[in-house]
């Protein structure tokens, strides 16, 4: 009996298909795996970056909050008067100053 050869091309073309189809497979993975690879190192970019950031924030806030430098601001900038300094300063009002006062005040309330 004479044997087909057709069953040997049935064999060696779905070897070749399936050869392909593990190929196929594999570059996608790899690609995939490369791309992912890209994003984690860019991602690790980001991290550094914004612990950097963190950490000048963290310098200008210990910066803006040390005591003398809010006092300095306070008294220079909006003309608050430190605490011990209060006693030394006094108002002196005359008697006709303070009739005056509360007549305005008195004229106010009606």
């Amino acid at each position: 009996m004479k044997k087909s050869s057709k069953p040997l091309i049935i064999v060696v073309a779905s070897l070749f298909v399936l050869f392909t189809i593990i190929i196929l497979i594999s570059q996608s993975i790899r690609l995939k795996y490369e791309e992912l690879q890209r994003e984690f190192a860019q991602l690790e970019n980001r991290i550094k970056t914004e612990k950097n950031q963190s950490v000048t924030y963290k310098a200008n806030y210990q910066m803006l909050t040390a005591e003398d430098i809010v006092r300095d601001f306070a008294i220079h900038d909006l003309g608050l008067v430190n605490n011990n300094d209060v006693s030394q300063h006094k108002i002196s009002l005359s008697k006709e100053e303070v009739s005056k006062i509360s007549e305005n005040v008195e004229s106010m309330n009606e």
